[in-house]
């Protein structure tokens, strides 16, 4: 399940949950006021360059490679 951050219009707190994926601002209240008047933030992740399964070593890894 994935981290979602928000924000209260209401009180103006920044609070993180953790919820399934497709549930809506509607199901969310603030942990501070209760308020239902909450807006999903855009959040930003950081990769390190290799790291992922698209780097040039992973067909080896795995078996694959063709040849």
């Amino acid at each position: 399940m994935p981290i979602y951050e928000y924000i209260c219009m209401k009180c103006n707190n920044i609070f993180s949950a953790l919820q399934r994926m497709g549930v809506s601002e509607k199901d969310t209240t603030c942990p501070e006021c209760g308020s239902n008047d909450v807006k999903k933030k855009v959040s930003s992740f950081c990769c390190s360059p290799g790291s992922g399964p698209s780097s040039s070593s992973s067909s080896s890894r795995f078996g694959g490679g063709g040849g």
